[in-house]
């Protein structure tokens, strides 16, 4: 009889431990693991529907990304405890946008720029300033990759911070007259630094130098840059902008008339030239031609078109 009931007592533990194991909601083992619970299930859970098919990862991630900060704890947990370097770029992006508490985050996303993979490090760049991270804190650890294979995501993370970003000054211009990085990591680089405003216009003339690269990009974005810095350019910048007026990229020509536009009335000196541009054989030229000279010469773009609407009328025939 003890045999029996012995072995009765074996099966049913082992009936338990096996839908302990095959339960794939994984609560009970969540609770003796100490795992971070949401909406009813434990880290673990989500970790295997986050790498599971394609159906699973879509509902995974749409209940976790609407669970918003309430979901902060199990993201947390599976972000510290995995090594799949896939399952953690969609926790980073999860977190960016969890609003949880910004300390909390700051640290994970941190401890991610420091994992070997660069695609993770690259997602956790551009979370860092998704989640609000301190620019204090962010901008020094966001300049340790504008030198690596990082670079543009870096850069981009960096302009979302501004005038915050200034301190990133010197680093921003060594990546913009390296010649030797890549073409988009230098044009990212001049983009962030308008970007900064007026606060970066000590790279004033870094960048009017710029206006002579070979790279149509480097001289659009240059263009655009001395434009974005604003009115305080103006003594250098007009002069320098006014011949990229000419210049046979379309996009250079764009970016040019209108950072003319941005100057505003200290640009009066270029009313000539954005003139010209009134005719340019491309649309997205002259509509900036345009919008620049409303902007700097409000009654010069009235006039032409007062005399474009006097030119239009049909002639009036004598009877």
């Amino acid at each position: 009889m003890r045999k029996r009931a012995g072995i009765l007592l074996a099966m049913g533990i082992a009936l338990i431990l096996l839908y302990v194991l095959l339960d794939p909601t994984q609560v009970v083992v969540g609770r003796l693991m100490g795992d971070a619970f949401y909406d009813g299930r434990p880290a673990r859970y989500w970790a295997a529907q986050l790498t599971g098919g394609p159906a699973e990862q879509a509902d995974a991630r749409e209940k976790l990304s609407n669970g918003q900060a309430d979901a902060w704890p199990v993201l947390r947990d599976m972000s510290e405890s995995t090594a799949d370097a896939e399952l953690q770029i969609v926790l980073l992006e999860l977190i960016a946008d969890c609003g949880a508490p910004t300390a909390e985050v700051e640290s994970t996303l941190l401890a991610a720029l420091q994992t070997d993979d660069p695609h993770v490090k690259g997602v956790a760049l551009a979370a860092i300033p998704k989640a609000g991270v301190a620019p204090d804190v962010a901008v020094p650890a966001i300049v340790e990759f504008l030198p690596t294979e990082n670079s543009v995501i870096a850069s981009r993370a960096l302009s979302e911070y501004k005038a915050a970003a200034a301190p990133a000054l010197p680093d921003l211009l060594a990546v913009m007259q390296d010649e030797s990085m890549d073409t988009e990591a230098r044009w990212n680089a001049i983009r962030t630094i308008g970007k900064i405003g007026p606060a970066a216009i000590s790279s004033l003339p870094q960048l009017i130098a710029a206006l002579d690269d070979e790279e149509d990009t480097i001289r659009e974005h240059s263009a655009e840059a001395i434009g974005d810095i604003g009115p305080t350019t103006a003594e250098q910048g007009v002069p320098a902008l006014i011949p990229m007026l000419e210049d046979p990229a379309t996009r250079v020509r764009r970016d040019a008339v209108r950072s003319l536009g941005y100057i505003g009335e200290p640009a009066r000196v270029a009313i000539p030239q954005i003139k010209e541009l009134l005719d340019d054989p491309e649309e997205i030229v002259r509509d900036a031609a345009q919008t620049a000279l409303e902007t700097i010469a409000p009654e010069k773009a009235a006039q032409l078109e007062a005399e474009a609407g006097s030119e239009a009328e049909p002639a009036t025939q004598t009877p």
